[in-house]
């Protein structure tokens, strides 16, 4: 497994793991390029010896101190094995910001292992 900076050859495996996960907005490969190839946005992408998408990460930034988040994924079949750690690793080191902002429904303790602090966050949606 190695960890590729997102290009366009991604999208297909990202939609497919999104598809697996139940996570329609990723889902379309057309989808997947344009919000992995945006402006203030950094992706990397796990890729198994096969050449198959296993995990990715998004993080948007201002490249200087603050970003986000906004995604991270690991195909349930390679989950526990260190991919999602250096997926965070590596998008985080590469927006070259001082702090990385997330949300999550269910992995607090994996986020815990991080040195942060806990702040409470909303996800505001169009009215």
């Amino acid at each position: 497994m190695r960890i590729e900076t997102f290009s366009p050859r991604h999208a297909a495996g990202i939609a497919d793991l999104c598809q697996d996960l139940g996570w329609p907005s990723y889902s379309d490969i057309d989808t997947a390029t344009r919000g992995c190839s945006g402006a203030g946005v950094i992706v990397r992408v796990a890729v198994d010896d096969d050449e198959h998408v296993v995990g990715f990460a998004q993080v948007m930034g201002d490249g200087v101190v603050q970003s986000f988040l906004a995604q991270l994924a690991v195909a349930a079949s390679h989950r526990r094995q260190g991919i999602a750690r250096a997926l965070v690793v590596e998008a985080f080191a590469a927006s070259g910001t001082q702090r990385m902002d997330l949300l999550t429904d269910d992995a607090e303790q994996f986020y815990r292992s991080f040195p942060h602090k806990a702040k409470p966050g909303f996800r505001i949606y169009p009215a």
